[in-house]
């Protein structure tokens, strides 16, 4: 019986052994397929770039080693320009066995925004919330954010704040000095300096006042003047104004008193100023003067610089003579021959009829009647001396040149004009394309009136200081 026993114990060890080695042979020879992820899930900085870490993976058996190298397919939709969760993707495989890993990458934005501020320290007027301060908040990610930036005032500092789309703040707070000590602005209407004739009435022509912190000061403004228009002489209008704070400002208007034009009778002295080439740039500033001393001259007008056109309007409306000058002033187009001339000549005077409505029969040839450029065409200024009077013209020359051709400074060009002021009637050649000349006129003017000369502009009656031909 025991024998028995024994026999089928022996029995049922061996078959357990039996299925036991082969369970080892099969699990020691079973194909594995091993795949991990090297490293751990990533957070990174937007902008920076990733550098996977990838898996360790293999394939064999337990007994035999795990040694082969499996396929690996990586699918990676990580954008490092852009703020988000993504996943890396490792797909494994060799021959039937496959296995899928996963990782996760966030890119976020830790980076403040940088807050510019022109200045740490400010002034502003008292009791005010509005600061006139520069500033500028660019954030790595977001770009320009300075629309979001907010300012809070507390005690004497101004607390500006910025935050970016990831919460990312910054922060900066400029000290703020309430004070004033800018003064008020003055400005003057009307004309400086202004001309009056002796006996005349002087009439402020008013003023303008703005500042800084105070809106209320148009009628705090004092105004004194010493001016007696009795007799000639300079005088001085003063306008005073303080501000809430104690800032003055002072701003002085001249008035100058000067004689009045004579009675224009045979045998007195006359100037007429004339200006050609213009209209320019210059010219509404030589009309201001002209009608600061109330004097009337004559322009011999071109083409040359049609944007000013308007002045000639002006010149004409202020009671100036207009004459014609040339369309072109291309003098070896002018003087080609006498139709060329007069072609030119219609062309200005069509656009001059068109601003003032007037045919003008005041002319002057350019370069004068004793010009040399015009030999190009032998004799045509004799041809056309004669020619232009039949057709109803009347042309002028001059009898004082101020040569502001020659020289920029104002003081010279008056100077040449004056000198050459003996008694008598005189037709002086400026130009209102010349900047020292307009300068210069104010003097030649004062002169003029100081020594009793009367000032007009040329008609079809004045004298014409006809020069000698040269061609």
């Amino acid at each position: 019986m025991v024998n028995k026993m024994l026999k089928r114990s022996m029995i049922a060890i061996a078959i357990i052994a039996t299925i036991l080695f082969i369970s080892l042979l099969y699990i020691g020879f079973k194909p594995i397929l091993k795949a991990e992820l090297k490293g751990q899930d990533k957070t990174i900085e937007v902008f920076t770039e990733y550098q996977d870490e990838g898996i360790n993976s293999c394939y064999g058996s337990l007994f035999l080693g795990c040694k082969k190298k499996p396929n690996i397919e990586v699918i990676n939709n990580i954008q490092e320009d852009k703020i988000g969760e993504y996943e890396i993707i490792y797909k494994v495989k060799y021959k039937k066995k496959e296995t899928t890993l996963t990782r996760k990458i966030k890119v976020v934005d830790t980076t403040a925004p940088e807050l510019k501020i022109a200045s740490s320290e400010l002034t502003s007027c008292p009791n005010t919330t509005d600061f006139d301060l520069k500033y500028e908040a660019i954030d790595n990610y977001d770009k320009d954010i300075t629309s979001k930036v907010t300012k809070t005032i507390e005690n004497d500092n101004l607390i500006l704040s910025v935050t970016d789309s990831s919460n990312n703040t910054t922060t900066k707070t400029i000290k703020v000095n309430y004070e004033d000590t800018e003064k008020p602005k003055i400005t003057l209407k009307g004309s400086n300096p202004t001309y009056l004739y002796v006996g005349a009435t002087y009439k402020e022509s008013g003023y303008e006042v703005t500042d800084n912190c105070s809106s209320d000061l148009q009628d705090k403004v004092t105004v004194t003047n010493n001016i007696n228009t009795s007799k000639t002489g300079t005088y001085y209008v003063n306008y005073k104004v303080k501000d809430a704070y104690n800032n003055e400002t002072t701003v002085t208007r001249t008035v100058k008193v000067i004689i009045n034009q004579p009675t224009v009778s045979k045998g007195n002295k006359i100037i007429y100023l004339t200006f050609d080439d213009g209209p320019s740039y210059y010219t509404n500033e030589l009309l201001d003067v002209l009608k600061a001393y109330n004097v009337k001259a004559t322009f011999f007008v071109t083409w040359q610089f049609p944007g000013y056109a308007s002045a000639i309007k002006r010149a004409y409306d202020e009671g100036h003579s207009i004459g014609l000058h040339t369309y072109s002033h291309v003098y070896s187009k002018v003087y080609a021959s006498v139709d060329a001339y007069f072609n030119d000549l219609n062309a200005i005077n069509d656009k001059v009829k068109n601003i003032i409505g007037i045919d003008s029969k005041l002319i002057r040839f350019p370069g004068g009647s004793s010009n040399t450029v015009s030999r190009i065409t032998p004799k045509i200024m004799t041809v056309l001396t004669g020619e232009v009077q039949a057709r109803g013209y009347h042309y002028f020359d001059w009898n004082v040149s101020s040569n502001d051709t020659a020289t920029s400074n104002s003081a010279t060009i008056a100077s040449n004009v004056i000198k050459s002021l003996r008694g008598g009637t005189y037709i002086v050649l400026q130009h209102d394309t010349k900047p020292g000349s307009i300068r210069a006129v104010k003097s030649i003017i004062e002169y003029g009136l100081a020594n009793g000369y009367t000032f007009l502009p040329l008609d079809e009656s004045s004298p014409t200081a006809h020069h000698g031909l040269n061609n």
